[in-house]
């Protein structure tokens, strides 16, 4: 059976439930994740967009389109307008949802597979561990 996990933002205005684990989870320095969560870093677990489900105050949720991003592919940003919690971002071009895990209710055990931007990365962050994960035989 999938395993549940329930966040919110700050004020708990926005609730919402993610069901299994992501396919991929990374540590992100670059500059728009910094700025758009207030803090060195940014820590996302990538799901399938029917893995996330709002249960609460999807109608409050607020989007900015991220265009200036690396990759060149505008993403959508969500977060609540009234204590302004950085929720998720979802991508305009894949089927996808990248769940800020600061927002998550309890710790997980999943690990990062890597960290992207280091370059970025503010010198006095040490010690993050990653997995990478095994590449394929094929």
């Amino acid at each position: 059976m999938a395993s549940t996990h329930r966040g919110s933002c700050l004020c708990g205005a926005i609730k919402y439930e993610i069901t299994g684990d992501p396919f991929t989870y990374l540590v992100c320095h670059c500059i728009n994740c910094k700025k758009a969560t207030g803090s060195p870093f940014m820590a996302n677990a990538f799901f399938k967009t029917d893995q996330l489900s709002i249960t609460q105050g999807k109608e409050t949720i607020k989007n900015f389109r991220d265009d200036q991003t690396a990759s060149g592919s505008a993403i959508n940003r969500s977060f609540c307008p009234d204590c302004g919690s950085s929720l998720f971002i979802v991508s305009a071009t894949n089927d996808c949802a990248i769940v800020s895990t600061g927002t998550l209710d309890d710790p997980v055990t999943w690990t990062p597979r890597r960290e992207n931007f280091t370059e970025r990365k503010f010198h006095w962050v040490t010690g993050l561990t990653t997995n990478p994960k095994p590449r394929s035989k094929l």
